[in-house]
């Protein structure tokens, strides 16, 4: 999957300067061993674990989270956050823009590692995640604290949506990784608040 695997370059490039890849990589490949199937999904998990166990050998639990989610995090951030500004700004539908950038993504980059349920109409789409593979292999692995750090990748492109810009309201009050018994994303259509005038100036 050519997105995972920018992710998973992007990330080892990040934190090979805090613990040796070559470890990293051998518990990675133990964790996808242990997992097992063939998840498109399951190398970058493996990897972003594994990365996170070897740093606790080295240093404190709160320094190993924080280093792991920089190197998530940080490569993509800004390109995801702009690039869906930039969507929503052009779009003369904002909300069926957005909602259809989620409905891509869960049917062709998620897919089948996990499991949705939705509810839609003109005004509304409500998006319950019932099955996340994160959290699977995570469990597994002995490291569900990390959940809540694939959980806040969303944050980029999330922090894009402006309500009064966009006319959208987006709710994800909370995830499977956080306790909740689903990973709700909600998207609601809205007012959007009133837009600055172009001021010409007559000469």
């Amino acid at each position: 999957m050519p997105e995972n695997d920018q992710l998973i370059s992007l990330f080892r490039e990040h934190i090979a300067s805090s613990a040796p890849l070559d470890e990293i990589d051998a518990a990675a490949a133990r964790i996808a061993e242990a997992v097992g199937g063939s998840s498109p999904h399951l190398r970058l998990t493996a990897l972003v674990a594994a990365a996170y166990q070897v740093l606790l050998r080295r240093m404190p639990r709160p320094d190993a989270l924080s280093l792991v989610a920089e190197a998530f995090h940080e490569p993509m951030r800004p390109y995801v956050h702009d690039g869906t500004r930039a969507a929503l700004d052009a779009a003369e539908d904002p909300f069926t823009v957005i909602t259809e950038i989620s409905r891509d993504r869960e049917e062709n980059y998620f897919g089948a590692d996990f499991s949705f349920s939705r509810t839609e109409d003109s005004s509304r789409y409500l998006v319950d995640v019932h099955r996340c593979f994160y959290v699977h292999v995570l469990g597994l692995a002995g490291v569900p604290e990390l959940g809540t750090v694939f959980c806040d990748f969303d944050t980029a492109w999330i922090s894009a949506i402006d309500r009064d810009r966009h006319g959208v309201d987006f709710r994800r009050p909370t995830t499977i990784a956080r306790g909740g018994t689903t990973c709700r994303f909600h998207f609601l259509r809205v007012d959007p608040g009133p837009q600055p005038r172009t001021r010409i100036d007559q000469g």
